[in-house]
């Protein structure tokens, strides 16, 4: 499947034959067969950015808008009249607590796992210890986390261990961060980022699966976003997210000064916006080591397997979720 970066101006996009082409300065640049196409960023406030926007939704793709001063907007297309193929059996899962307990419980296991995992792969040596204690702190969520009896208990675990990882991971930013710059803390903004790009790829992966995106297990309540993308996030956004991140920052590709301040907050520069979508694009397209798969997958390929998983657990064809786990 295929992204559209639409980032410089009068850039044109045409429908022909069923191709999306895209033109720049009335030139030629390349054609995508429509099947292809699954997400369209689109970066900037420009006549030519409306009228991207308006024929992507009118193909039912979704769409990432970002803003001059760098916020996200996502548009996505107008929901199907009809149902998931899976939703009846997400249904009827959805009311086996066995499984929704265990689904929970390996999703905020992951999490946990994960966000230890990357502390350790960041620390330089010596460790700050405070990061040290951190990442004793997680161990030790995970070792408790079988005696967590409810589904609030489990959210409990994984809002506790979170709070934490993310003050660890402000620890590791690099001096000119830290220091010169008090009071700027570029995680959460380059984070909302990450996750926004992440969001819209789950979307597509767990639709074209059949899987409707409001069953969930863990994240039933979510308001922000879909239940079920929650889940998956749950797992993946340090290993995608994060990591991406924190290696931006501490290899110095993104800098203080390509922040903007705004009485909304800060935000990325549109040069520095460009850059961090295009090593976006080649995290997805980075292979890693998938333990359960038993072989090396890109990124985007462990979205897919990830949701093969699970759907394989929704028909019994497992007998629970092998969630995503990062490796040192």
């Amino acid at each position: 499947m295929t992204t559209i970066y639409v980032a410089q101006p009068q850039t044109e996009l045409r429908l022909q034959s069923r191709q999306l082409q895209i033109f720049h300065r009335q030139k030629f640049c390349f054609a995508v067969p429509l099947s292809r196409v699954n997400q369209m960023v689109i970066l900037g406030q420009q006549p030519w950015t409306r009228k991207a926007t308006n024929l992507a939704l009118s193909l039912h793709i979704p769409v990432l808008y970002f803003e001059p001063d760098g916020q996200c907007v996502e548009y996505t297309h107008p929901p199907s009249f009809e149902p998931a193929r899976y939703l009846t059996v997400q249904r009827q899962r959805s009311q086996d607590h066995e499984f929704t307990r265990s689904t929970a419980e390996s999703l905020v296991r992951a999490k946990l796992h994960n966000a230890r995992v990357l502390l350790l792969q960041l620390s330089a040596d010596p460790c700050p210890a405070t990061v040290q204690q951190v990442i004793a702190l997680l161990q030790r969520l995970l070792d408790d986390l079988p005696l967590a009896p409810t589904l609030a208990d489990l959210k409990s675990y994984e809002s506790t261990g979170a709070a934490f990882y993310r003050a660890a991971l402000s620890r590791l930013l690099p001096d000119a961060f830290r220091h010169q710059n008090f009071g700027l803390n570029p995680i959460p903004r380059l984070t909302n980022l990450g996750v926004a790009l992440l969001s819209q790829r789950l979307q597509t992966v767990l639709q074209t699966l059949g899987l409707d995106l409001e069953v969930a297990n863990l994240h039933v309540d979510a308001l922000t976003r879909p239940p079920l993308v929650c889940d998956f996030l749950t797992e993946l956004q340090g290993p995608i997210v994060d990591s991406l991140v924190m290696d931006l920052l501490q290899a110095q590709q993104i800098l203080p000064d390509d922040f903007i301040w705004f009485e909304q907050g800060i935000f990325l520069c549109p040069e520095a916006l460009e850059r961090f979508i295009q090593h976006w694009d080649e995290k997805l397209s980075a292979t890693v080591h998938h333990l359960f798969y038993d072989g090396d997958a890109s990124y985007h390929q462990c979205l897919e397997l990830q949701a093969q998983e699970y759907l394989a657990c929704l028909l019994e064809d497992e007998p629970f979720y092998h969630p995503m786990l990062s490796t040192l």
